[in-house]
């Protein structure tokens, strides 16, 4: 049957659906933000960060209210081999003060506050809700636009305009036909656990005051010869641990979720971090990683695609490009109902704004990375291995000379493979980092 009728309905109450909602229900736009979980962030994760200026566009200083974990202070990478690391890192204290610049978080915590920022500006939340189908009205004889949406329990929403932020796996975006079937290898599988330490434990392991956190990127050792990531973060009093890798890399090396985060933490230098710590939580998530090739079609008439859905991945960044997605489909939203003309016509404007973005241009640079990575699986296990292996000669005491040590690690990682190859692992390494 049918019931309500709204400016906008939103699928998917994460960062980019809540953005979403808070700016159309602010510009008086009614708003159905539907979520299939008990409450917004229970079906999702991160490791993970909250990045202060993107999400100040949305709610400034936010920081006074949201539940937040540690303001970042300290940002390390670290190449993990199996008893050593050659490290990278900052440590900036300015960080520690307003404006800030980065936060741990809990998804389980921030989304459901997130979210209720879009309800007290007047949005309508609706959780434990599955959204099966999307529906269409005729706008010609051969022509139609998105309409609404179907629930599971047979109940059709109407609205003028729907915005898919429905994550990774996009059923609804691929049903609109703006997106074909993702490859296993465009697809990134995360798992994470939540590990409670007492804050004072935290705060000697990483020498950190009570007001300071640390982020620690890894790749190498902790995904089990698989392409991929591992990630430490420190919370007030716990530790968050993800690790991940291209999903069809991990089918076919025949490794699970939980056999790369429990050999991730038995690593000599990660165990002793997370020492007498308990588990309190254990999620996976699936993200997008196909980058530029891989971005679906972001409109069409009456529909906006945002966050994961859009493929909206840069390096380790992904929950600050949903929320700015979801920012500038409101925006769009609302001019067109100001036209009060729904069709593409007008939500073209989306696109323009996200390929003009600062972020569509990493993207953009890291074209090509995707494809390599998937000929070439091996490039960080090759380049963690050198560089540990070179600092082990570098840094032992010997009877050789400074110039003959340098002659002798240089050889060494010439012979390892073709220099050509060596610079391209290294391209496209950095361009997969991104900032860690």
């Amino acid at each position: 049957m049918e019931t309500d009728r709204y400016n906008a309905i939103i699928v998917g109450a994460g960062p980019a659906g809540s953005a979403a909602a808070i700016r159309l229900a602010q510009n008086d736009l009614s708003v159905a933000l539907i979520e299939r979980g008990e409450r917004p962030g229970t079906k999702t994760m991160f490791g993970g960060s909250i990045y202060v200026e993107p999400t100040s566009r949305v709610i400034p200083e936010f920081w006074k209210d949201a539940p937040l974990e540690r303001p970042l202070v300290t940002d390390e990478f670290w190449l993990l081999d199996r008893d050593s690391a050659v490290k990278v890192g900052f440590t900036g204290l300015k960080y520690k003060r307003s404006p800030y610049n980065k936060f741990s978080a809990l998804r389980s915590k921030f989304d459901p506050w997130f979210a209720q920022q879009a309800v007290n500006e007047g949005a309508h939340l609706m959780t434990s809700t599955l959204v099966t189908d999307l529906v269409y009205e005729k706008t010609g004889l051969l022509s139609k636009k998105v309409a609404g949406v179907k629930l599971d329990s047979g109940e059709v929403i109407h609205a003028d305009v729907v915005l898919l932020a429905e994550g990774a796996s996009a059923n609804l975006t691929e049903k609109a036909g703006l997106r074909g079937e993702i490859e296993k290898s465009s697809m990134f599988l995360y798992a994470k656990e939540e590990l409670a330490l007492p804050a004072e434990k935290i705060e000697a392991r990483f020498n950190l005051e009570p007001d300071e956190g640390t982020n620690v990127g890894m790749i190498g050792y902790p995904t089990s010869g698989v392409a991929g990531k591992g990630g430490l973060w420190t919370n007030k009093e716990s530790i968050s641990l993800i690790v991940g890798g291209y999903l069809n890399q991990i089918i076919k090396k025949g490794v699970n979720p939980y056999q790369m985060i429990s050999r991730f933490k038995a690593h000599p230098l990660v165990s002793r971090l997370i020492k007498g710590a308990e588990t309190v939580a254990y999620k996976s998530r699936i993200i997008p990683k196909g980058g530029y090739e891989s971005l679906p079609q972001l409109y069409d008439d009456g529909i906006l695609v945002a966050g994961d859905a859009a493929v909206m991945i840069s390096g380790r960044r992904g929950t600050d490009l949903a929320m700015l997605t979801g920012l500038y489909a409101a925006d769009i939203i609302a001019q067109a109902r100001a036209a009060e003309d729904h069709t593409s016509r007008i939500l073209k404007g989306y696109e323009k704004k996200v390929m003009n973005s600062f972020f569509m241009k990493n993207i953009k640079k890291g074209k090509g990375g995707h494809k390599y990575q998937k000929e070439h699986p091996d490039t960080d296990y090759l380049l963690t291995k050198a560089a540990n292996d070179a600092a082990y000669k570098f840094f032992k005491v010997g009877s050789k000379s400074s110039s003959e040590k340098m002659k002798k690690i240089r050889k060494e990682i010439l012979d390892m493979q073709p220099v050509k190859k060596t610079v391209k692992d290294l391209y496209y390494a950095l361009q997969d980092w991104s900032v860690f």
